[in-house]
């Protein structure tokens, strides 16, 4: 049969390959080169990484104002009732006399 990818024999398997083969130097190449690249470190000269400000220092006199408030409660039209309530149509269309369906299905 075949195992699934998130198979408990199949994972352990994966694992077993990371620790004790071959394929420990590639995995452990690929983790420094991402650890390296969310660091910051694999900037080149000349170009300056972002800093992470902690709070401190000149932003905390523009932080002092409070965010406005957005209200996340109201109708969640989808685009089509967006679309149609744009050019003047009602949001869903009559239905006709046999429920909806179009004269071939009737």
């Amino acid at each position: 049969m075949a195992k699934s990818i998130r198979a408990k024999a199949k994972m352990a398997s994966r694992a077993r390959k990371r620790l004790t083969s071959h394929y420990a130097i590639t995995d452990a190449a690929r983790t420094q080169r991402l650890s390296e690249r969310l660091t910051g470190k694999d900037k080149k000269e000349g170009e300056t990484a972002v800093e992470a400000d902690n709070g401190e220092g000149e932003g905390d006199a523009k932080m002092e104002e409070t965010p406005k408030k957005v209200s996340t409660a109201g109708p969640k039209d989808t685009g089509r009732i967006k679309w149609r309530l744009a050019r003047g149509m009602p949001a869903k269309p009559k239905r006709g006399t046999m429920g909806g369906k179009n004269t071939r299905r009737r």
